[in-house]
């Protein structure tokens, strides 16, 4: 059950690895755009916005990793909670896909830490 709730950690991890990347990088490009539902003017804008969004998705990605890879099991958990709750706040303020791409795998893997 362990190597299954390390796992998890680790998905959330790559997770936000890539968010951070979407916001930081390809935000104003054409790809990115699409993803966002953005048009050039309003993504050329928000583009820093985004890119400080991205840096606290890098950020937390680091700390988690960082957690479980040390065992730091306090700090997983502190962190698997605060991507839940701000993952609450994210689908109920800007987008219903943030509950299946941020939300639901943070709190399996919360579960599954406990259940460890």
């Amino acid at each position: 059950m362990q190597l299954v709730a390390t796992l998890a950690v680790y998905v959330v991890v790559v997770l936000h690895v890539v968010f951070a990347y979407m916001e930081m990088v390809l935000f104003p490009t054409p790809k990115g755009r699409k993803i966002f539902g953005t048009k050039e003017a309003d993504a050329e804008v928000m583009k820093v916005l985004a890119a400080n969004q991205g840096i606290y998705n890098a950020a937390l990605a680091a700390v988690l990793g960082w957690a479980q890879y040390t065992g730091h099991g306090d700090t997983v958990v502190a962190m698997l909670v605060f991507v839940v709750v701000v993952g609450i706040y994210g689908t109920a303020t800007a987008s219903r896909s943030i509950l299946f791409l941020q939300v639901i795998p943070a709190a399996a893997a919360l579960g599954l830490v406990f259940a460890a």
